[in-house]
């Protein structure tokens, strides 16, 4: 996902109707045999293509698709160097309004390799994006979704995007390549019409110029366990304050200052509670004073709360 390449969006939108294609034959079907290939045709309707903008021509769309047949794949790993293209060839079957379209067999199980990273639904979200920035952040999204985030430089984004000599000043490359992407999927997504949006902000600075960027990515179920954490956190701070009003009633001023550094770290509420309350059952016997003093110890050691 991150290789250098540049599509253009009808090219784009082919390859992922590709993809589609070869998860569901070779990765959904239970009977698919991801070891034994053949040249695999595929078919992809008109209208998928015509989606790419109100008055996508036919010949803009058989343009495209010649550039793809014409774009090169290098393999070279331990085993062999391979270079082949991306499709073998591209027919337009004009009384039926499909593409038929070619893969090697020689190539087809990088592509399989390449579909075990999507779904059927992100391949269906990816497509019906408007542009290849936004296509190209939702592959990154889709690469880590599980980590919750990732960074770039922007060198690297650059480099990957092909935009060395394009949108030079930072204001320019953040509104069109990160501002842009970000606010569709975003729109999407609030819409139920995509599984994820990113967020980001810099990283890393030369001077006042951001040279690197952090992206956090939210799924439903980020948002899911967001809401879970926010609720714990609520409840942990809750008992927090009963318990240790309870035990330092003659220190409202420690009372606050316990509060108060939780409210900041909510991240840390339900460790401070289940702490508290492990050492209230422990010393359960001991006078409510001594208790308060063992869980004052207990908080500044290993969580700096004076």
């Amino acid at each position: 996902t991150t290789a250098r390449y540049k599509f253009d969006l009808i090219e784009k939108r082919a390859l992922y109707s590709i993809i589609r294609n070869i998860r569901a034959q070779y990765i959904e079907n239970e009977n698919g045999r991801r070891d034994l290939f053949d040249d695999l045709i595929i078919t992809i309707h008109e209208e998928e293509l015509k989606k790419c903008g109100d008055n996508t021509k036919m010949q803009n769309i058989y343009d495209a698709l010649k550039r793809l047949r014409n774009r090169d794949i290098e393999i070279n790993n331990e085993k062999m160097w391979l270079s082949i293209g991306f499709v073998n060839y591209v027919k337009h079957i004009k009384n039926k309004s499909y593409f038929e379209v070619q893969v090697s067999k020689e190539v087809l199980p990088y592509y399989v390799e390449l579909a075990q990273n999507f779904t059927s639904y992100s391949m269906t979200v990816a497509i019906a994006l408007k542009s290849t920035f936004s296509q190209r952040f939702y592959e990154l999204c889709c690469q880590y979704r599980n980590a919750g985030f990732f960074f770039y430089t922007v060198e690297k984004l650059r480099e990957m995007f092909m935009l060395e000599k394009k949108y030079k000043r930072g204001c320019d490359f953040k509104r069109r390549v990160l501002d842009d992407p970000q606010k569709e999927l975003r729109e999407l997504y609030n819409a139920g019409q995509c599984d994820l949006y990113f967020e980001f902000e810099p990283k890393s600075y030369k001077g006042k110029e951001v040279t690197e960027y952090k992206f956090y990515v939210y799924t439903r179920q980020t948002e899911q366990q967001k809401l879970l954490e926010y609720e714990s956190a609520k409840q942990a701070i809750i008992y927090i304050t009963t318990t240790i009003s309870r035990f330092s009633k003659s220190d409202k001023g420690y009372v606050k200052r316990v509060v108060n550094a939780v409210q900041l770290h909510p991240e840390i509420a339900v460790q401070v509670a289940q702490k508290i309350q492990k050492k209230f059952e422990q010393y359960i016997d001991k006078p409510a004073k001594q208790i308060g003093a063992i869980i004052r110890v207990c908080l500044m050691e290993d969580f700096g709360i004076e």
